[in-house]
């Protein structure tokens, strides 16, 4: 019996470090989040050419809103170009736009991946184009936004992500779903920029350069998960990639608990994969090259899902009440004081509602998902998981935080 509690005491140290490693890492950067300075606003009359692709597959329930959104923004017509890459889409659906004024690229994968489309879109860009921003089949820009990152690009950086918010909130797990962006945007984009380090990439409302677009686009390979795997290959290069925090992007939040387990296991896997493949490599080029953002993005994929982290440490707690003076026992209390602390000052003050409330109803049935995710991860990686989006959204106009 003392052999089984020893074993259960070394285990339960084991994750105690690997948690408050963590905790700590996520509250660091949270905090830095609240602090992070305006975007500066730079002046400029250049209106630079720009090309917008749209990687889309089987998406005809939602494109055509998107498309017909862009076409409305408040830049000269003549300085931006859409380039659409139809991927499986109904014949119906290809005859409606090919009455819009837009670069319409039809193409049939035998194995679909959005790497693929964008390394298409490769071949349509305009001799002009100055700027690429890449935006998914359901994104909606507001209408300001590309004079918004126009005047961005006057910076130093050549790789901008933009700020994605929810377009919808119209179920708990689209409401859990857009919090969890908001999470991440003041943890992994505006705590990073802050604290000097590169913001990550999102998959989409990326502005490249162009001539980045062309030097990382044709390198890409991955099936899932082609934005860790470019991030990856621009932070080895000690390229800086900067958070645009007042350009925001309206995208489609996941509606039901089927489309959050396919796209969650798509995201999970591809995070597990890109560290065990890049860790040890990022360690050589921390201490030899001093690239510290490198070596932190491969840091950031060996964290566990944050609803993990709650649910885990929220549940030895309550075993902890039944079993008292444990070991550990406060030092368990201490890490849900803090992941709570961290994930309250990042989640925008809009969220703190009734309807947030009746959300986090469903949050031990997300719990138990990732657990299951967890368990079948592998293989996940054999064939392309697509996600499909449906809203139709109601306003593109300027948003106001």
């Amino acid at each position: 019996m003392n052999l089984f509690y020893s074993i259960i005491n070394i285990v339960q140290l084991i994750f105690l470090v690997y948690f408050t490693g963590s905790i700590a890492y996520l509250l660091i950067f949270a905090v830095a989040g609240c602090f992070k300075r305006d975007d500066i606003q730079y002046i400029t009359l250049q209106k630079r050419n720009i090309a917008i692709i749209i990687p889309a597959f089987k998406e005809d329930a939602v494109i055509i809103e998107v498309i017909e959104s862009a076409l409305k923004q408040n830049y000269p017509a003549s300085s931006y170009q859409i380039i659409l890459i139809a991927d499986s889409f109904k014949q119906e659906t290809l005859n409606v736009i090919r009455s819009l004024p837009i670069t319409l690229v039809e193409v049939a994968f035998d194995f679909s991946t959005k790497a693929k489309s964008l390394q298409v879109a490769l071949n349509y860009l305009p001799d002009n184009t100055d700027l690429v921003l890449i935006l998914d089949a359901d994104n909606i820009m507001e209408e300001n936004f590309l004079n918004k990152i126009n005047s961005a690009a006057e910076s130093s950086y050549k790789i901008i992500q933009c700020h994605r918010i929810a377009k919808n909130t119209n179920t708990s797990f689209a409401v859990l779903d857009a919090i969890s962006e908001e999470i991440n945007n003041n943890i992994f984009r505006s705590g990073h920029t802050a604290l000097g380090v590169s913001s990550a990439l999102i998959g989409s409302a990326m502005v490249f350069n162009i001539e980045m677009f062309r030097k990382y686009i044709p390198k890409l390979n991955a099936i899932g998960g082609f934005d860790k795997e470019l991030e990856l290959m621009i932070l080895r290069d000690k390229v800086k990639i900067q958070y645009l925090k007042n350009a925001y992007v309206f995208d489609e939040k996941v509606q039901n608990a089927n489309v959050f387990y396919k796209q969650r296991k798509r995201w999970i896997y591809s995070q597990f994969y890109f560290f065990g493949r890049d860790f040890l490599l990022s360690i050589y080029h921390l201490f030899t090259h001093r690239n510290f953002d490198y070596f932190d993005k491969t840091l950031q994929f060996s964290l566990p899902p944050r609803l993990i982290l709650l649910g885990t440490v929220g549940f030895v707690n309550i075993l902890n009440l039944f079993f008292i003076n444990q070991p550990y026992q406060y030092c368990w209390l201490g890490l849900l004081i803090l992941i709570c602390l961290t994930l309250l000052i990042s989640i925008p003050r809009k969220f703190f509602c009734v309807k947030t409330l009746r959300a986090l109803i469903n949050l031990p049935k997300i719990f138990f998902l990732m657990i299951l995710i967890l368990l079948k991860i592998r293989g996940s990686n054999k064939g392309f998981i697509h996600t499909e989006h449906d809203f139709y959204n109601t306003s593109s106009k300027t948003y106001k935080s």
